[in-house]
């Protein structure tokens, strides 16, 4: 995962002072609460891209040709792999 824990519980913390702050959304329940679910979205979204990312890394592995990984061939085909998988699990990235 590209964030820690704690970074990911930062930036929902920042989320809900941004909606509380600005009376974006009514909310009555615990501020807690909505910090930790928002913070569960947001590792589950990364966990999804990075499963995504893993798979379209070893797809590219199993190619005939092999393909110096941070070439602009790898990243092209990379990026059509990425959006080729994301599509078919209705993942937007």
């Amino acid at each position: 995962m590209r964030l820690s824990e704690k970074r990911i519980q930062f930036i929902a913390t920042q989320i809900v002072e941004e909606l509380l702050g600005h009376d974006e959304i009514s909310y009555t329940g615990s501020r807690l609460a909505l910090e930790t679910e928002i913070a569960r979205i947001i590792s589950e979204d990364l966990r999804i891209e990075d499963e995504i990312d893993q798979e379209v890394v070893e797809m590219i592995s199993k190619m005939k040709r092999n393909i110096p990984q941070g070439s602009a061939e790898w990243d092209a085909i990379y990026q059509e792999k990425k959006a080729e998988i994301a599509r078919r699990r209705n993942y937007i990235y």
